[in-house]
């Protein structure tokens, strides 16, 4: 008898003929399809095999969480400079909103650029909670070392409000540094936006491993896994080209630092 960490092997069947078996799912989404068939992309096979990772796929899955730790830590650590540390705000200094209705192209590229992220970083923040709140893996976030797990609504209710205020956190980090870049020029925080973009991608690649794997998330949630692998192919390109585009209506070829 499998144990219930165990998904057993009529849950799961590796290097299957079908999907449907791979991914324990009698009709899976096309999103989750492109997911899984990004996983193999990573690990340069055309087998359904998880017992084989490459050195890529294997560093995308440590990596992938300890990004977005450190980014949200980023945005905790701008939050505490601006409060207690610096004279004067950093933190909604600037308005992405035109002022007195006047709006230049180049405003309008961070505004659309600004609403993609609140996007991504709400997307995340529900799939998240659906997928920690029917975990089927007791150990986290040490429920079995309190001797019990809480009822589930319970449940949602607390991851919901630790990955809104994780959405909130990384919607002000982005807003701080599209605004500086926009009004400030300041060089500093389109790095920090073009780092944030690398860990965008890193970790939507983490979350094809973890969609492709006998573990994954489908596991949990199916909301989840539809969410995010959607997130995967139709908002991170467009949010990172759109941050790409933010950093270039800052700096417009006809930009004269000496002017």
């Amino acid at each position: 008898m499998a144990s219930r960490n165990d998904p057993g092997p009529q849950a799961y069947k590796n290097t299957p003929s079908a999907m449907e078996r791979h991914t324990s799912t009698h009709a899976p989404f096309l999103a989750e399809i492109v997911a899984v068939r990004t996983w193999q992309c990573l690990n340069g096979r055309t087998s359904l095999d998880w017992t084989r990772e490459n050195c890529a796929v294997y560093t995308i899955r440590v990596v992938a969480p300890a990004f977005r730790i450190s980014y949200f830590l980023t945005g905790v650590y701008l939050i505490l400079l601006n409060w207690f540390v610096l004279s004067w705000p950093l933190i909604f200094r600037y308005n992405l909103v035109p002022n007195q209705g006047s709006v230049k192209p180049g405003n309008v590229t961070l505004n659309v650029c600004m609403l993609l992220w609140g996007v991504d970083f709400a997307s995340l923040a529900v799939a998240y909670t659906y997928a920690w709140a029917n975990s089927r893996r007791e150990w986290w976030w040490g429920w079995s070392l309190l001797g019990f797990r809480p009822h589930h609504t319970l449940l949602m209710i607390l991851y919901a409000i630790f990955f809104a205020a994780v959405a909130v956190v990384g919607t002000i980090s982005t807003h701080t540094a599209l605004s500086h870049m926009w009004h400030a020029r300041n060089v500093w925080f389109a790095a920090l936006l073009g780092l944030q973009c690398i860990m965008l991608v890193v970790g939507a690649l983490g979350d094809a491993v973890d969609i492709g794997s006998r573990r994954g998330i489908q596991q949990d949630s199916r909301v989840a896994s539809v969410l995010l692998s959607l997130r995967l192919r139709a908002l991170v390109p467009v949010t990172v080209i759109f941050s790409v585009a933010a950093v270039f209506a800052s700096w417009p070829p006809s930009y004269c630092l000496q002017c």
